[in-house]
């Protein structure tokens, strides 16, 4: 009986180490990896928090998706997904992905943060989408190195945007993020088209900068191996977008010979 259960976990292992695997440090499933890109956060334009049931599913429809499932949401953790915002998914449940607990944010839990079915669908939270396509405007990115630019560069973004792009890469490493092209529609508060980057998983600790305007800004370095991008845009005047490219690096050493140039 012992030797048939040993035979048995060792068939299991074997099997779930064929799905899972590391790349570059960070873990990966071959099964979930492809489907769990096209899960994305939005919130309203109004701001957080004020989407009720039936909107949020209009803005997912708006974008070419639907309401993300738990198992979609959780497969989308697993690869490093995390925003400390609870949205709207499949049949009317509200709840948020952490992937690192925090004090403000899971009440240090790991996981999904599932707040339940809502039997009141007026309430009002932001929304989780999945559209395996629609891969242009945010995304979870892994690779070592890749270039983020704008829905649509080079010609210029559309209207009514929000766009997130939560990097993390292998544990050790940073990320070196080099602005290459940046024409974002200019006003003295950056409150009409903004890019914000965010030294963290989510949007909502780590800020490190909004950007707008045509003048390129500086590169900016991570203290660990994650990065959030947020890129919004109002209903009115757009412009040329933005290109940039992020780079990893393994130690603190390699800032000062400029070895990700």
């Amino acid at each position: 009986m012992f030797a048939f259960r040993l035979i048995w976990v060792i068939c299991f292992i074997l099997e779930e180490t064929h799905e899972w695997g590391f790349k570059n440090g960070v873990l990966h499933n071959s099964i979930w990896l492809e489907q769990a890109a096209g899960v994305y956060h939005r919130e309203s334009r109004k701001g957080k928090y004020q989407l009720t049931y039936k909107e949020a599913k209009a803005v997912c429809k708006f974008e070419g998706g639907n309401l993300a499932s738990y198992e979609q949401l959780e497969a989308a953790r697993k690869i490093g997904f995390h925003v400390c915002a609870a949205g709207w998914f499949d049949k009317a449940r509200v709840g948020y992905p952490i992937v690192k607990a925090g004090t403000n944010c899971g009440f240090g839990k790991v996981g999904i943060i599932d707040y339940g079915y809502r039997l009141n669908k007026s309430e009002k939270w932001d929304v989780y989408c999945y559209n395996p396509t629609a891969k242009q405007c945010g995304g979870i990115l892994t690779e070592q190195r890749r270039i983020i630019q704008s829905p649509g560069y080079p010609d210029e973004y559309e209207d009514k945007q929000i766009c997130y792009w939560h990097i993390r890469v292998g544990y050790g490493q940073k990320i070196v993020l080099k602005f290459l092209d940046f024409d974002v529609e200019d006003d003295l508060a950056c409150l009409a088209d903004y890019l914000e980057v965010y030294d963290s998983y989510d949007d909502v600790s780590g800020f490190a900068g909004r950007f707008c305007g045509d003048e390129l800004p500086n590169d900016i370095i991570s203290t660990g191996n994650v990065m959030t991008l947020k890129f919004l845009s109002d209903s009115s005047v757009t412009a040329g977008g933005f290109r940039l490219e992020y780079v990893t690096v393994d130690t603190p050493s390699s800032f000062g010979n400029n070895s990700y140039s």
